[in-house]
């Protein structure tokens, strides 16, 4: 019996695995959870040290994550890597608990946040038309993906486009609005 080719299909481009990295890096969250980080620390200079250190801490993630994918330039990533490291069980586990719990309770997440925090400003849902929306959009994840790789990454892309244009527009609305430019008061009353 011959051997089967087990190469993976080069379907994706450089700016496609760009936008697939900017993509994952903003993240969706990236509108969500400032306002909550700014509540708990309270301080411009310590909300951006939490910043920089997050920051800090993904980038060493991320190239620990393309050492290892030199070192091993197989298609499985993480499950690969866990597999070398811990043996096949371990790596199983965690290929169904990526599947079952992580990747699809973020998925939840963020629709759930998509609809109840930003669709509502347009449309006025009832919390079970917020549900079907919820659905509405796994299930059309769920065909992009379907459809392949090439697709996945297309919807990708526009997806890192917009949240990129979002990120842009916000930093300038803030560092041109009023308030921004305005010195900040000193609770001190000026000499007389």
């Amino acid at each position: 019996m011959e051997k089967q080719d087990q190469n993976l299909a080069r379907v994706l481009g450089l700016w496609d695995v760009v936008g697939i990295v900017i993509g994952g890096v903003i993240g969706s969250g990236i509108f969500l959870v400032p306002a909550g980080i700014a509540a708990g620390v309270k301080a411009p200079l310590l909300i951006l040290a939490v910043w920089v250190v997050g920051g800090m801490l993904s980038f060493f993630g991320a190239v620990s994550f393309a050492e290892l994918g030199a070192a091993m330039p197989e298609a499985g990533g993480s499950y690969v890597y866990l597999r070398e490291a811990f043996g096949p069980l371990l790596s199983f586990l965690f290929g169904w608990t990526l599947f079952l719990v992580i990747d699809s309770g973020a998925i939840a997440t963020l629709t759930v946040a998509f609809t109840s925090k930003y669709l509502t400003h347009f449309i006025a849902l009832t919390p079970p038309a917020q549900k079907a929306v919820c659905v509405l959009f796994i299930l059309f994840l769920t065909a992009v993906n379907y459809l392949g790789a090439r697709a996945g990454a297309n919807l990708q892309n526009v997806l890192t486009i917009i949240k990129f244009t979002a990120l842009i527009g916000i930093c300038a609305v803030i560092s041109f609005s009023p308030r921004a430019t305005r010195p900040i008061s000193s609770s001190r009353r000026p000499p007389a």
